[in-house]
């Protein structure tokens, strides 16, 4: 597995006694906002809209799913034993 840093990615999902999908955005070359979803298996306390920095082991699995009749395919980003540290974000 690849060791992956993650900053200032936003609680976008918690997962009850799992843990929580978070986000990260950005900008890409023709300035289009662009968000990438990372699913991170914890028991640490967060809270959706939360900013943290994650780092830890990345795997990724192909899923299958049906959406109108039609078998659908998308990569499963998940981090596992991860160190999180909330960001403190001020305006």
């Amino acid at each position: 597995m690849a060791n992956v840093e993650i900053r200032n990615a936003e609680v976008t999902r918690l997962i009850s006694g799992y843990g929580a999908v978070v986000c990260e955005s950005y900008k890409d070359k023709q300035g289009e906002v662009r968000k990438n979803y990372y699913t991170v298996w914890t028991n640490d306390s967060l809270a959706e809209g939360d900013v943290v920095n994650v780092k830890g082991l990345l795997s990724v699995k192909l899923d299958s799913y049906d959406k109108n009749g039609e078998k659908q395919y998308k990569a499963v980003a998940n981090i596992n034993n991860p160190t999180i540290e909330e960001v403190d974000v001020e305006f």
